[in-house]
């Protein structure tokens, strides 16, 4: 998918904001330019809420040790909202092209490690985007 000079700003400002940089600079800019060229702003908000709440329950999960109290409801809830991102980007990417759509499934649709690795790097940068949407 050919990205807009807008999108292609706002990825080259999001990537020197965030420290460390995008983890998924290309995904975020097809989400971006998806969300812009048909109207589906609030689609993305929603995208970039559950990817917020993922990363979240991905951070915490990483800090209690398998067999801790509270462990396995944490990794119910992390299945919940990576199955619930991966939905909302099913559903952006009605719009988009054969070949996004096919990496896109490539990347985030199937039930691997490497899967579920780069929906927590997308959900970092959702999580990212969305702080600096809502600064505390």
């Amino acid at each position: 998918m050919q990205l807009s000079e807008d999108t292609l700003a706002v990825i080259e400002y999001l990537n020197t904001t965030i420290e460390g940089g995008l983890r998924k600079r290309n995904d975020v800019g097809t989400i971006l330019e998806l969300g812009a060229t048909f109207g589906v702003a609030e689609h993305f908000n929603n995208i970039s809420r559950t990817g917020t709440a993922t990363w979240k329950v991905y951070s915490t999960l990483r800090r209690v040790k398998q067999g801790d109290e509270g462990f396995r409801q944490l990794e119910e809830e992390f299945a919940l909202q990576m199955n619930a991102l991966r939905e909302q980007l099913a559903t952006l990417m009605h719009n988009a092209d054969d070949e996004t759509l096919k990496r896109f499934d490539e990347i985030y649709f199937g039930m691997t490690q490497g899967v579920i690795r780069n929906i927590v790097d997308l959900s970092h940068d959702l999580a990212k985007i969305k702080s600096l949407q809502s600064p505390r």
